[in-house]
């Protein structure tokens, strides 16, 4: 990634809709005023306003380096979205604005690989209760404010974007386990979590696994 690309306004924007899921909008309406002050985009104003965020909130010590990696994701997402191709668009007339696209993380693979496994425990209509409900649920949550997680897209074999992110991640998993409870009862649950989690090791490093837990 580029910075020297970035407006500071496109930066401090795209941070902004990371903090959401840690902040109130109003707080997080101040740090954006603040950093909007900055005259150009650097490592040295990224640093410093994960510390202003640290500081100022210090109970969200434990998710700086969340913090920092969906700073940098999300800018880099943000300055990959869209290319311009004049060299094979130039006989249109026009040039076209092409979709970079946005390599998934090991994480987000697993992730995938747990919510299948889980599907493919349950019947139809379990299915469509567990995803259903899981996708109401997220559009009220907080948590996952600035983030369009399309839950019920699974429920067509798709897999719909979301946040490479451990600690939002981990709050889907566990969103996911309090639905299942609902869908095949507590026991059953843990048992269908526990095949679930050991096919994604048949893929994926233990540790990575076991982060989503």
């Amino acid at each position: 990634m580029n910075i020297d690309t970035q407006s500071v306004d496109q930066a401090v924007t795209a941070m902004a809709e990371v903090l959401a899921d840690y902040l109130h909008p109003e707080e997080v309406r101040l740090l954006k005023s603040q950093w909007q002050r900055y005259s150009t985009v650097s490592v040295k104003m990224m640093q410093q306003c994960v510390l202003d965020v640290t500081r100022r909130y210090p109970e969200l010590q434990a998710y700086k380096s969340d913090i920092r990696k969906g700073f940098w994701a999300t800018l880099q997402a943000d300055s990959q979205q869209t290319v311009e191709s004049d060299s094979h668009n130039s006989h249109n007339g026009h040039n076209k604005a092409i979709k970079a696209p946005v390599p998934v993380s090991e994480l987000v693979l697993a992730f995938y690989t747990v919510i299948e496994a889980l599907r493919s425990q349950l019947s139809e209509t379990e299915s469509r209760n567990l995803f259903l409900t899981m996708h109401q649920t997220v559009s009220q949550e907080r948590t996952f404010k600035g983030h369009s997680l399309n839950i019920s897209q699974f429920l067509e074999g798709n897999r719909p974007s979301v946040p490479d992110n451990e600690h939002l991640l981990n709050n889907l998993m566990q969103l996911a386990y309090v639905c299942l409870c609902d869908v095949a009862g507590p026991v059953e649950a843990d048992e269908m979590m526990f095949r679930a989690a050991e096919k994604a090791k048949q893929n994926y490093p233990k540790i990575l696994v076991e982060k989503l837990f």
